[in-house]
């Protein structure tokens, strides 16, 4: 599943009050995280965050001491955990690095997770619990889940999603416009770790989002500093080709002119499906409604203008990339655009090519 998917099975829980632990297993830096951060700022759950790696088993299972007369023992509970009275009635305590901690720390979270109580501890009724770890192919510490343990979880694995990232986080939270279309570019440089002890740098969705703080600061790749920076971030081979590939898309033909009119579309197959991407991006904004009667005017014209545009791109091929990837916006508004533009020749062109175009009929 992609890490949208995982965030919809967690968010069940939580609509429905569902108290079963959820575990999410996924490639480090994919937003495993954030997402339960996400999913905290949207219920008005805090959301307790503890690095079981970082951790011994005394943090997660308390302290035993002896009573006054020493005859029984009594526990002294983890700061750490909920507590209903600071931290309020609803709670999210995620165990992230479960598959990175010690035999020992899982064993302390096991009766956590089991009887949702440690010792004398009892998790707060509105706690939810979700662990968070790595898969044994991701190239990262491992301790393998003790079966009892893994057991207790509804168990997920997250794997990494280019036009996820890109719909649900890059563009929301406005990822520079360089990282952006490099990745549309190139999907697969999103995440590049290799099970490689010597790659130490590599390429994932929270390191290309320090890339492009880095931009926002400073777009100027060619000054050596900030090529070095982002070379830091995602590795000097990934950072080499970005670097590139932002210095040829300033000379890219711009969508805004070819909109107009006012350039012909480039010779180059790299630059043309560059130039349809960009042309799709444009109409980033019918993500958001069902119908084309929601738009208003210059939307509707834009939105039309786009589409008569893919059949501008000088080759039939260039124009089923463009259309696939304005249905990849919305696919039953983007249809009806289809249906209600007037021109015949692409009217027929749909037509014939509806199966390619994932289409069972154009009408």
């Amino acid at each position: 599943m992609n890490i949208r998917e995982f965030k919809e099975c967690v968010e069940f829980n939580i609509k429905h009050g569902i108290y079963h632990s959820v575990l999410g297993l996924g490639a480090p830096g994919i937003g495993k995280s954030e997402v339960i951060k996400q999913i905290g700022e949207k219920y008005g759950y805090k959301v307790i965050d503890l690095r079981l790696a970082q951790m011994s088993e005394v943090e997660i299972g308390g302290l035993i001491y002896p009573n006054e007369d020493h005859t029984k023992t009594r526990w002294l509970s983890p700061e750490v955990l909920p507590d209903e009275e600071r931290d309020g009635p609803n709670t999210i305590l995620l165990l992230d690095e479960i598959t990175s901690c010690s035999k020992r720390v899982q064993v302390a979270a096991y009766q956590l997770i089991l009887d949702r109580r440690v010792g004398q501890y009892t998790l707060p009724s509105g706690t939810f619990v979700v662990g968070l770890g790595n898969r044994e192919d991701d190239d990262g510490v491992y301790i393998k889940l003790a079966g009892p343990l893994a057991d207790r979880f509804e168990i997920h694995f997250i794997d990494v999603d280019f036009t996820t990232w890109k719909n649900d986080y890059a563009i929301p939270f406005e990822i520079h416009p360089y990282v952006v279309r490099y990745l549309t570019f190139k999907p697969a440089a999103l995440h590049t770790q290799k099970a490689d002890p010597d790659s130490l740098i590599f390429a994932t969705p929270r390191s290309w989002e320090r890339v492009s703080d880095i931009l926002k600061y400073d777009s100027n790749v060619s000054d050596p500093v900030i090529l070095n920076k982002i070379a830091g971030n995602i590795g000097m081979a990934e950072a080499a080709q970005f670097v590139k590939f932002v210095q040829t898309n300033k000379r890219l033909v711009n969508a805004d002119d070819f909109l107009e009119g006012k350039t012909a579309p480039p010779k180059d197959p790299s630059e043309v499906v560059m130039l349809a991407n960009a042309l799709a991006e444009k109409v980033d904004f019918l993500r958001s409604v069902d119908s084309p009667k929601e738009l208003d005017r210059k939307q509707r014209k834009l939105a039309e203008r786009v589409v008569s545009a893919m059949f501008e791109l000088g080759s039939p091929e260039y124009t089923i990339i463009g259309l696939k990837n304005l249905l990849s916006i919305n696919r039953s508004v983007v249809k009806k655009i289809f249906l209600e533009c007037d021109d015949r020749k692409a009217e027929k062109f749909i037509a014939d090519n509806a199966y390619m175009l994932g289409l069972d009929s154009i009408n």
